[in-house]
């Protein structure tokens, strides 16, 4: 009688541990997911790619020390590691998602002034189109600067368009940096071909 009490209680004690063993933290991967989808959906993976890495990084991290943990008899599992781990994931993520839209902004105020610049620039080289050297040889080369103009300036046109309806800055800026550029070179070589043709005419 005594021995099946005792073996009762011996039963009763090692459900009851298995019972509180350690159990996967699914809550915290499923939320840890749900941060680094939500940091991605934002454009972390674009607009701030290294802090977006870090914190997907930091999740396949977790996801492997669960992985151990699980891998282990039930009454040796410990899953502190992975938790703590995933914590920082969120952390992470949030972070992410904060640099990514603080980058926006800065991207939306460096295109914004980036047409004010191309504007200014295309007024400029219209001006001075007016004044290059038409001859024979100068006819085809300033109707070529003028196509380059309008090239330019269908560009600007787009990308201001682009911002109105606000469209996805990062890749307005790719479009409009080497309009300006270009908007900058044709300044330069219709200065540079100006000046020599009132340096011929002096001699």
């Amino acid at each position: 009688m005594k021995k099946g009490l005792l073996k009762l209680v011996a039963f009763s004690v090692l459900v009851v541990t298995l019972a509180s063993c350690a159990k996967a933290p699914q809550v915290e991967i499923d939320a840890a997911n749900a941060a680094i989808e939500a940091a991605k959906t934002a454009g972390a993976d674009r607009y701030v790619p290294e802090s977006f890495n870090a914190a997907s990084e930091a999740l396949k991290s977790a996801v492997t020390a669960v992985e151990e943990q699980n891998s282990k008899f039930a009454l040796f599992r410990n899953y502190d590691a992975a938790k703590t781990t995933l914590a920082s994931v969120n952390t992470l993520a949030s972070k992410a998602v904060e640099e990514t839209t603080a980058k926006k902004a800065a991207l939306k105020a460096e295109v914004t002034q980036a047409l004010a610049d191309i504007a200014a620039t295309i007024t400029a080289n219209k001006e001075l189109l007016t004044k290059a050297p038409k001859g024979k040889e100068g006819k085809a080369a300033v109707e070529a600067i003028g196509q380059e103009i309008a090239a330019v300036e269908t560009i600007s046109t787009e990308v201001t368009a682009g911002l109105t309806n606000n469209e996805d800055i990062l890749t307005l800026s790719g479009k409009i940096k080497p309009a300006v550029e270009k908007a900058k070179a044709i300044n330069t070589e219709l200065t540079d071909v100006i000046a020599k043709a009132k340096g011929g005419k002096k001699k």
